[in-house]
């Protein structure tokens, strides 16, 4: 199973758009740009500038109320694209997704095969002290020389004592598991130098505006609840970890860490999605 699991399987996806504008400090002059579409929000502004879209809709905003026939042609020539990017913008949302989503999974699994290791040692130590508690005790209540008696019960004590320091061993079985294609340490590191991420994508991650406050990325949130809930708020001790490498050797709780970070991941890039939504209802709201 490990020789099946060492190397990963998930295939990265193929991304369909590639966003116009992919640097924050662009956003006001993207905005100013774009003063005609003011009746809708910041957020959905910026959105329409990153998937090249917002030529589209200030066309179709004058078109509003023209009831001419090539003006109704227009129209439908205009949402087709605009419906079309969308749907090509929700494809590199799922296509992530599905990449992170099958990463977890074999995650889960040779964390699930180590622990399952782990658990059947830790008995079989925790079944040997009782054992050799045992047999101390009987052999005390058989052995009538005082000496020799103390003897064995100190033997027997320290051999237990030594079983059941090995069942707190923190770190137990490890394994080999490779991801030479590693979203996470995209994330750690705030950058995308190798395009591992869907350019759209990852312009939603690292504008701020995207974010509930506005003031950080939702790329910048993310790294630091790692630092403060995995790496127990030591961003050192997250810099030297194997998770944002290529692989190598994993204990139990580095797969646990592993697949409860991939988790959140995808859990962010998803909330993406909410956000198309909102364009899509105001632009329908606009539009009427």
């Amino acid at each position: 199973m490990l020789l099946t699991l060492k190397d990963s399987y998930c295939i990265p996806p193929t991304y369909f758009l590639k966003a116009e504008q992919t640097l924050p400090h662009q956003v006001i002059d993207s905005l100013a740009s774009n003063d005609e579409l003011n009746d809708f929000s910041k957020q959905n502004v910026l959105m329409l500038y990153a998937l090249g879209l917002t030529e589209e809709m200030k066309e179709l905003r004058q078109l509003k109320g023209d009831t001419n026939v090539n003006a109704s042609i227009r129209k439908l020539m205009l949402n087709d694209k605009i419906n079309r990017v969308l749907l090509l913008a929700l494809s590199d949302i799922n296509a992530t997704a599905a990449e992170l989503d099958c990463e977890a999974e074999r995650v889960d699994q040779v964390a699930g095969y180590i622990d399952n290791i782990n658990d059947t040692r830790n008995n079989k130590l925790v079944v040997g002290s009782i054992a050799l508690g045992a047999v101390a005790a009987i052999a005390g209540t058989l052995i009538t020389n005082n000496n020799v008696n103390n003897a064995v019960g100190i033997a027997g004590g320290v051999i237990g004592g030594g079983l059941g320091f090995f069942t707190l061993n923190p770190k137990g079985k490890k394994v080999e598991f490779n991801h030479p294609h590693n979203l996470l340490r995209n994330v750690w590191r705030q950058n995308d130098n190798d395009e591992s991420f869907s350019p759209f994508i990852w312009y939603m991650l690292s504008e701020k505006e995207f974010s509930n406050d506005g003031n950080s990325s939702l790329l910048h949130n993310l790294k630091t609840r790692w630092i403060d809930y995995q790496f127990d708020s030591n961003e050192n001790q997250g810099n030297q970890s194997v998770i944002f490498s290529d692989g190598g050797i994993y204990s139990a709780d580095d797969l646990h860490s592993r697949a409860a970070m991939i988790n959140q991941l995808q859990a962010v890039i998803r909330s993406i999605n909410q956000s198309i939504n909102n364009l899509i209802l105001e632009a329908n709201k606009t539009l009427e």
